[in-house]
């Protein structure tokens, strides 16, 4: 029996009413699950509960099978990246904001390591290019190139299509796929009806807060 890299259990949040009443939701390695729900219904909220940075109001968390309380984030934060539609950036080059995080490596390490994830995202042509000056496009390309460096074992990503024209989303899936390969997880909370077409994946619906299991 394959065991899930995470499990969350009996997970409850609400904000002056009741937002989410989880029972069971599992995130297996090297697999990519769709959320899917209305605005306002928990979606974003859920991820970052996920990712650390919003409190359960209660349940449990298991990773790689050991069980530790929903609240107790910064183990849940060291293992994911959370990523929104709207990355943050530094104000300075492609490469040294895939630096960034590489900062306690040598330079031969971060010189080999960048190269690596500027590869990854198609963004090699673009190294030398101010941050500002991408595309959105390329902007999520750069900040999954990021993330890359940290090497989280599961991807939140936060409506990630929502600024893209379809190219980017071309480039974009094809990278979602390598994550795949290399068998990360991936969880996307999204509107997009075209995700689930070019990506494998599971689909759940978030509706008044529980998850229900799609097509």
């Amino acid at each position: 029996m394959i065991e899930p890299l995470v499990c969350l259990e009996n997970i409850t949040k609400s904000f002056q009413q009741p937002l989410l009443n989880i029972e069971k939701f599992e995130i297996f390695y090297g697999k990519c699950i769709i959320i899917t729900g209305n605005n306002g219904s928990g979606k974003s909220t859920l991820l970052k509960i996920i990712n650390g940075l919003v409190d359960a109001d209660s349940g449990n968390i298991k990773f790689q099978q050991k069980k530790f309380l929903a609240k107790k984030k910064h183990l849940l934060a060291k293992n994911s990246i959370y990523l929104s539609s709207k990355p943050y950036f530094f104000d300075c080059s492609v490469e040294n904001n895939i630096r960034y995080p590489l900062w306690l490596n040598s330079r031969k390490e971060q010189s080999n390591l960048i190269d690596q994830a500027l590869k990854l995202s198609e963004l090699t042509h673009l190294r030398k290019h101010h941050s500002d000056s991408l595309s959105s496009g390329e902007k999520q390309r750069l900040a999954l190139a990021r993330a890359y460096m940290i090497n989280p074992n599961i991807w939140l990503l936060d409506e990630p299509t929502e600024h893209l024209d379809v190219n980017a989303k071309k480039q974009f899936y094809q990278l979602l796929n390598k994550l795949l390969s290399e068998n990360h997880s991936i969880i996307i909370a999204t509107h997009s009806q075209d995700i689930g077409t070019q990506v494998p994946h599971q689909h759940f619906h978030l509706t008044k807060g529980q998850l229900k299991y799609g097509n």
